[in-house]
């Protein structure tokens, strides 16, 4: 079905297959595939796990998320396909890119590399690599692609990336988008409609090292799916503002206002320059744990331990919520302890049920320490007790004070 030297499907007939290929689930063994990861343990909010296929191309992702309705944490997969094409000529005979299989960086297995070729708009040849990478503890994979057209130039040639999500149910999610592409900040987002969690892509939009002889073409979203057959056939049409087709627009209760709820895809599309012999574009794919806006400053994680020792406790935390607003987790986060679990060999209460607290400031998707400072009466517990763990309850709230989470956690006394 592919010529894979040119990355090309080879008529009409077999285009039509391929958009119906694309919308089943292919067998285990008939792509080749790296796993890559941001290195959270499967099972903790965060752990983002993906497996990259040729041409950064992604069918399978992984991600432990908190469910909004359901008030739970499961590790589900969450995704159809994430696919890159080239339209030779911006005419809509896109192909997706497919050349050698995936390779690890030998020095950093959360980096895998793949390349190719594409025949270009006057049938010269333009070679592709695609470098695919998580950073530790992040929940963004960076596909950055570079183009190099074998001889002459370019000509013209635009490149898509195509998001098919897949959550709990078909035909529930919906779609919304924020930022702008002149001001560098879009980003395109789909949720489940019910759980609220699910992911994002953008990319790199003005000019930069990220972006290089090339410009941001824009994007659209439309019901499955009819952006693939676009692509393949008679050209997606795309606006920096954005084009949205066959979506209802609604009022959602806790994302404010979306489109859908049905089965969504969304494209994000860049041309390069056709005078150019190289052209540098880079796209990102972002997971979404839990919603910014269905728990607002609810998007810090804590561990359910605390070490405390001298004057200061310590907390791991982590910034879960991807970057869906540009400002990093600055919750306060407060120890709370019964007084009954203060009690020291000689009876004596602590006078005070707050043992500690602090602020957070951890950049999206990071991890982080947040030192929380004893209270006097801790700090006299602390100093006096022979216990070394004591239960206690950890709060998160919002930077204006208002209480978005809490749970149990032990909280080791350290000498």
């Amino acid at each position: 079905m592919v010529n894979t030297k040119r990355g090309r499907f080879t008529s009409a007939f077999w285009r039509s297959l391929g958009v119906f290929l694309l919308s089943v689930p292919l067998g285990t063994n008939a792509v080749e595939t790296v796993e890559i990861s941001n290195g959270v343990p499967a099972g903790t909010v965060g752990s983002y796990r993906v497996d990259v296929e040729t041409g950064g191309g992604i069918r399978t992702v992984f991600v432990t998320a908190e469910r909004f309705a359901s008030n739970d944490i499961v590790d589900r997969e969450i995704l159809r396909n994430y696919y890159t094409f080239a339209d030779p000529g911006i005419d809509g005979s896109g192909d997706r890119l497919v050349g050698s299989p995936p390779v690890p960086d030998p020095n950093n297995p959360n980096i895998v590399t793949s390349s190719g070729t594409v025949s270009g708009a006057n049938q010269n040849v333009i070679s592709w690599t695609a470098r695919s990478s998580i950073a530790p503890g992040a929940q963004v994979l960076t596909n950055t692609y570079t183009f190099i057209a074998a001889t002459g130039v370019l000509g013209p040639l635009r490149v898509l990336r195509h998001l098919d999500k897949n959550t709990e149910s078909t035909s529930n999610y919906v779609f919304s988008h924020t930022g702008s592409a002149v001001g560098g900040d879009l980003e395109l987002f789909t949720f489940d409609n019910t759980e609220v969690f699910g992911l994002s892509h953008s990319g790199t939009l003005l000019p930069g090292t990220e972006l290089q002889n090339a410009s941001f073409a824009g994007w659209a979203a439309d019901h499955f799916d009819n952006i693939i057959t676009s692509i393949f056939t008679t050209g997606q049409p795309v606006s920096p503002a954005g084009i949205i087709a066959n979506l209802p627009s609604f009022q959602h209760p806790q994302l404010g206002p979306v489109f859908g709820p049905e089965d969504i895809v969304s494209v994000l599309a860049w041309d390069v320059d056709p005078n150019a012999t190289t052209a540098v574009i880079t796209t990102s794919l972002r997971a979404i744990p839990i919603s910014v806006e269905a728990r607002p400053s609810g998007s810090l994680s804590l561990s359910k331990q605390a070490r405390c020792g001298g004057t200061k406790c310590s907390v791991r935390v982590t910034c879960v919520i991807a970057n869906a607003r540009g400002v990093s987790c600055t919750n306060e986060v407060r120890l709370m302890v019964a007084k009954k679990a203060l009690r020291t060999r000689d009876g004596v209460k602590a006078p005070q049920l707050l043992f500690a607290s602090g602020k957070a400031n951890v950049t999206p998707g990071r991890n982080g320490i947040v030192q929380l400072r004893l209270t006097k009466g801790a700090r006299n517990f602390v100093g006096s007790t022979t216990k070394k763990k004591i239960k206690g309850m950890l709060e998160i709230k919002s930077i204006d004070g208002v209480a978005v989470n809490a749970f149990p956690a032990t909280i080791g006394i350290i000498k």
